[in-house]
């Protein structure tokens, strides 16, 4: 197994100073003091404000010194930031090598603390709220991504080495779909701990099911263990041949969006109205019919803006100009930015929820095909770069806008309750909180796969093979207690 304790150093920009300037020992010693001490405080700022907001002013204050005095040690904002995020990514790396490199213990403890301390950071720390923000900043600057590529690489290289040495029996590419698989649960439940709103009953046996997949994963597990080519899992030679029913073309549900360029599907329909003057364009007449195809526009141009330059790009005189409109033109419709950021946001999400109805109606196929089907179209949109940037852009604005927070959580549990009833369809016996705390294992493991796409270097398994371990370690989630039942 590859070592993680020797690190190679992203580099750094020529410009970029990251000791004090030349100085006397003693004086270096308290330099190197105050410059851990900013690096620590434009983290804490950083995961509370987010990079799209990010000030070297904020950090100033927070450690006590004049932006002048930061300024000595770190010239630029974007110097600050991009060692908050270097330092950050790393800290965590080595955190968890010591764990998979731990000597004195066999593979499988070392993988169960391994677990452990995902969900320690994921429930008790702040790391969550620093990914989150990392992610979608890795979205935005090329350096970012290919730190994170680099980062992600080794970690899924040691994770693989460690399931290699409890199961020797796997290859190589094997080791490394289920070290990806992993990651994607970790990373999926970060991107969901944020939207809360469970009771500690649930989050229990929630807990309870991802920690006996992360074992069955790694082939801990003495019952159905999922070997390389998934042997053991009821009816998966029938589920292989559902996903050739569409193969190749594309989601069955109409993304939101567009496949080729940065376009929305159609036109949004505009499912918020306004209060006031601006509920004229609801009214049947040519003025508000004008008004209303404006409002579309100005709507559609905003929301792939929001998603392809993120929220430190989402202004006025930005969508403005890509309208070809004076900023005073836009403000006709949308005085402010946050008027703008609300109403399209809102739009966006309105769509969102509107395709997860669709997905979630009646249909006459078994529950078990509709949810590869579901499975499969949910896998093909995540692995779209501008789904993945969209995404985690949202939850980055979140800590920001109680609007956007409160649109996330509804579309999240809309989304998540077709799994549940899909769940309680396949296995009559389960409880209520038996089929809410798989189906959102079932969820986790397939929006983990939004912090991967886009990532720069990073070295990613075949992703065939990724889906059929996803889909298979579905089924099982789903079938539970069904399938106990019957291999007893």
């Amino acid at each position: 197994m590859p070592s993680m304790m020797m690190l190679p150093v992203v580099p750094t920009p020529a410009d970029v100073n990251l000791t004090a300037p030349d100085i006397t020992r003693g004086q270096r010693s308290k330099g190197e003091l105050r410059l851990a001490e900013i690096v620590r405080a434009a983290r804490e700022v950083f995961e509370e404000d987010g990079y799209a907001t990010f000030s070297a002013r904020r950090v100033a204050a927070r450690v006590g010194i004049t932006l002048g005095n930061l300024q000595y040690y770190f010239r630029t904002k974007e110097e600050l930031l991009r060692v908050t995020l270097e330092s950050g990514m790393r800290e965590t790396l080595e955190r968890y090598a010591e764990l998979i490199n731990r000597q004195g213990e066999n593979a499988s403890s070392r993988y169960s603390a391994l677990a452990e301390r995902i969900f320690l950071d994921i429930y008790e720390t702040k790391l969550t709220s620093f990914l989150i923000e990392a992610w979608a900043f890795g979205h935005r600057e090329s350096y970012a991504a290919e730190l994170m590529g680099d980062i992600y690489s080794q970690y899924l290289d040691a994770i693989a080495g460690l399931i290699k040495q409890i199961d020797r029996t796997l290859t190589k590419d094997e080791c490394h779909v289920r070290a990806f698989a992993l990651a994607a649960l970790a990373g999926g439940m970060m991107l969901f701990q944020r939207e809360g709103g469970e009771s500690e009953k649930d989050n229990a046996a929630f807990a309870r099911a991802a920690k006996r997949y992360m074992r069955k994963i790694a082939g801990l597990s003495g019952k159905q263990p999922l070997a390389g080519n998934h042997a053991g899992l009821d009816d998966l030679d029938a589920v292989k041949k559902m996903r050739s029913y569409r193969a190749g073309t594309g989601p069955s549900h109409a993304a939101v969006f567009g496949s080729d360029i940065y376009v929305l599907q159609g036109r949004l329909e505009l499912a918020v109205h306004r209060k006031g003057k601006d509920a004229l364009y609801s009214r049947p007449t040519m003025q508000a019919k004008r008004r209303e195809t404006k409002i579309n526009e100005i709507v559609t141009t905003a929301a792939n803006v929001f998603a392809s330059e993120g929220y430190a790009n989402f202004t006025q005189a930005r969508i403005a100009r890509e309208l070809g409109l004076l900023p005073s033109a836009l403000q006709h419709y949308f005085p402010t930015r946050e008027d703008l950021f609300n109403f399209t946001v809102t739009t966006l999400m309105n769509t969102y929820l509107e395709r997860y109805a669709d997905m979630g109606r009646p249909s006459d196929k078994p529950p078990l095909q509709r949810l590869c089907e579901l499975i499969e179209d949910v896998f093909e949109e995540n692995s779209d770069p501008r789904v993945s940037r969209f995404w985690l852009e949202m939850l980055s604005v979140t800590g920001r806008s109680e609007i956007t927070r409160d649109l996330l959580k509804r579309a999240y549990f809309a989304y998540r309750a077709i799994y549940v009833d899909l769940v309680r369809e396949i296995d009559r016996a389960a409880t209520a909180r038996e089929c809410l705390s798989r189906a959102t294992l079932i969820v986790t493991q397939l929006e983990g796969l939004l912090i991967f796409i886009g990532r720069g270097s990073l070295r990613m398994p075949n992703l065939d093979d990724v889906f059929e371990l996803i889909k298979a370690t579905a089924i099982d989630i789903a079938q539970g207690s069904r399938r106990q039942k019957e291999a007893s």
